[in-house]
């Protein structure tokens, strides 16, 4: 990662010489606002999408690629300030947010869904209700979940926060591993899109749910192409290929066996063993 001079801090400076150096807490805090700034436009995105496409799995899908994108912003942080751990401070409002909600017209909130039909106003004028506060027109339900059932937010949506949390607090000083494991998650998008369009070969699994062959490939192949992408992103050394192909069938037999809506922590689990035992197993 960055030294105390920090990662923002040294971008802004390469890019505009004459300006004043940032403390490293400014940067870290800096940084943070860029990543809720991210954030922001991915929900605005999301709620395009889902308006265009009344399609609530594109939405959701979209999101959850997103999210698991959040490291790329990792090198704008100083680590050598305790201030870096401001990395998961979207993922930390949204864990509660998902939880119990409490409306702000600002933070991380989707006019976009306020502007059109299939978000009225009175809706969006009333309190909001999630996980706890029940309220299936809420705008997370409706971007988040695939039935607009406000307990989903406990799973899929809950589940990534919760994760993003972890890898953002124990996995900063080691990006190779948090590396692996978001990079699951990009497989587990592309599972889930090349199932939906182009699955033909159907299997079942035990509290599963229906899967298909060419959803399993594509996890593996979205796994692989997650690793190449964060590795480069944050300047981190790209495993040999054999590791790349080994954990991208451990990431999709994962997410083929894993129990309906638990498969978020289900990848996690499975690639961070992997992340301690696979380098050994193949040299």
């Amino acid at each position: 990662m960055n030294s105390s001079h920090g990662g923002l801090n040294t971008l802004l400076l390469a890019r505009f010489p004459t300006l004043r150096p940032l403390t490293p807490t400014q940067n870290n805090v800096y940084a943070a606002l860029v990543t809720i700034l991210y954030v922001k436009i991915v929900m605005e995105i999301g709620a395009l999408i889902r308006i265009k496409y009344d399609f609530a799995e594109l939405s959701r899908k979209f999101i959850h690629l997103c999210a698991c994108s959040l490291i790329v912003f990792w090198p704008l942080f100083d680590a050598d300030h305790w201030g870096w751990r401001l990395n998961v401070t979207v993922p930390v409002v949204m864990s509660v947010r998902l939880f119990y909600k409490v409306r702000s017209r600002f933070f991380l909130f989707s006019p976009t869904l306020r502007m059109y039909s299939a978000f009225d106003a009175d809706v969006a004028l009333r309190p909001n209700k999630g996980a706890v506060l029940k309220d299936p027109e809420d705008e997370d339900v409706r971007l988040m979940s695939r039935t607009s059932s406000p307990s989903e937010l406990l799973y899929g949506p809950l589940q990534m926060t919760l994760v993003m949390t972890y890898v953002g607090l124990n996995k900063f000083a080691t990006p190779d591993v948090a590396v692996i494991l978001m990079a699951s998650f990009v497989g587990d998008w592309m599972a889930a899109m090349i199932g939906i369009h182009y699955g033909r070969h159907k299997y079942h699994v035990p509290l599963g749910g229906e899967k298909s062959i060419e959803g399993n490939v594509g996890c593996v192949v979205g796994t692989i192409v997650g690793m190449c992408f964060y590795s480069y992103m944050l300047g981190i050394e790209i495993v040999r290929w054999e590791l790349l192909v080994a954990y991208g069938v451990v990431s999709s037999a994962a997410e083929a066996t894993a129990i309906h809506n638990w498969d978020n922590f289900v990848l996690v689990i499975a690639m961070e063993i992997s992340s301690k035992h696979l380098p050994q197993m193949i040299k």
